[in-house]
Order: C-alpha cells, then structure tokens, then sequence
C-alpha cells in the first residue's frame, strides 16, 4: 500500500465515529443571521455620521449673526462696497473745512510756513521772536521781542578759526551772538572778552563764564561741544533774558 492509501485509511478512522449535531444547521443560520445584522448595524452608523457632517455646513449658515460682526454691517445694494469708495471728488480745488464742518473750527485758513532750503524758518511772526528770526541759521532758537537784526549773520575764517556773528539792534537793547569752531579751544575763558574776573554758571548743564562786556552790557560764554563755543553778549533790558538766549542756542 503506497502513502497516499495510508493517509486516506487513517483519516477514515478518526473520523469514523465522529457524528454531526442534530442542530448543526440551526447553528450555522442563526449564525448567519447575527453576522448580517451587525453589517447592517455598522452600515447604518457610518450613514448616520455622514449625514451628520453634511448637515453641519447648512447650520453654520444659518445659524444667527452677533450684532455688531461686520457682516451685518456690510452694504445690501446693489453697489458693491468698493464701487462706491470708487466714486471721483467733485471738480475743484480743494477747501479746508468750515466753522461747522468739525474738528478745528475757528482756526485760521492761512498755510503754515515752512522753513526754506537754507534751513532757516520763513515766517518771522514765531512767538517770542519779535520777528527777529528771518534768515538766521536754526541753531538760534530764541531772540526776545522788539529786536530786529541788523542784517545777515557775517562768517569770518581764518586758517585756525572761524566765526558766525549775528546781531539785533531794538528800543529794547541790543543782541549779539558769536558761534566760534577752533580745533583749539580749550574752555569758555578762550572766548571772553570781559576786562574783570568773570563769574562761573551754567549752560544746559555745560560750564560756563558770565561777566561784564567792554563798553557795556553783558556776556556768557560755553563750550557747546569739542572744537565749538558761543558767547552770547547784550546790552539793554535784553541783559535780563541772557541765558534764556543762551539755553536756545544749539548748535
């Protein structure tokens, strides 16, 4: 007898006694049974959860806009919003608002003035400048009123040092301000031209001399940085405001 036969005889025997259940097709329907029902369970939950997240775009869209979100404010006519802001200015020139029209009412109409290319101001009408600050460099901040000046500000240079003069003649007194570059300069005492022994103050926290100018009037001088002094001299009522005069100069 080959293998094949042997295999065959012994899987006849085992078997031999083995009977099937009475029930054994009850069981394999009811089987059956409870295996489609789960599909279809799982089958209708699946279509449930897609419905689901169809129906959440159609609620967001509907769903009540809070008062005061932009889309509430957004136009409904028939122009859009940026074809309205697309609308020309009426022809004409330009007018600044009127008494009634808002913010700024009552104010002037005159334009403002601007200061020239040469870097000093144009209107001569500052307060607290007596008109007396036309054409002068802007390092000069402040001149008291009832001054006029007596002309351009003169440079005069040699190979060590140069020097800007202005000056102001008034009924009040007289002004003069002398702005020195000199690599040189050591302190104020290299810019006094005061016959006695002058006095020590200060100038926006810098050192500086005060004292009497031959002639008349009064000056005081300071070291604005390395290299440049000023001293500023007047006679007059003008003497009183000093070192307000000097407190504005910057250069």
């Amino acid at each position: 007898m080959d293998l094949e036969s042997e295999l065959r005889q012994a899987m006849a025997e085992q078997v031999a006694e083995a009977t099937a259940s009475p029930s054994l097709v009850t069981d394999v329907k009811r089987r059956h049974r409870r295996r489609k029902a789960r599909i279809h369970a799982a089958a209708g939950v699946a279509a449930a959860s897609v419905a689901a997240l169809a129906l959440v775009p159609t609620y967001q869209s509907f769903r009540a806009t809070p008062a005061g979100n932009p889309e509430t404010t957004r136009p409904t006519g028939g122009v859009s919003e940026h074809r309205q802001s697309e609308r020309p200015p009426a022809p004409g020139p330009s007018q600044s608002p009127s008494a009634k029209e808002g913010p700024g009412a009552g104010t002037s109409g005159k334009p403002e003035a601007h200061p020239s290319s040469g870097g000093s101001p144009v209107n001569p009408e500052k307060p607290g400048t007596g008109g007396a600050l036309d054409d002068l460099p802007r390092w000069i901040t402040y001149v008291p009123d009832g001054l006029t000046a007596t002309g351009p500000c003169a440079v005069t240079a040699d190979a060590e040092r140069e020097t800007t003069t202005c000056k102001w003649r008034g009924s009040t007194g007289w002004l003069e301000i002398a702005l020195v570059k000199e690599r040189g300069l050591a302190g104020p005492q290299d810019l006094m031209k005061t016959p006695g022994i002058p006095g020590r103050t200060t100038v926006r926290g810098l050192p500086a001399l005060t004292g009497d100018r031959p002639g008349s009037g009064r000056q005081i001088s300071w070291l604005a940085r390395p290299g440049v002094g000023v001293t500023v001299s007047g006679g007059g009522s003008v003497e009183k405001q000093l070192m307000r005069i000097a407190e504005g100069v910057r250069p």
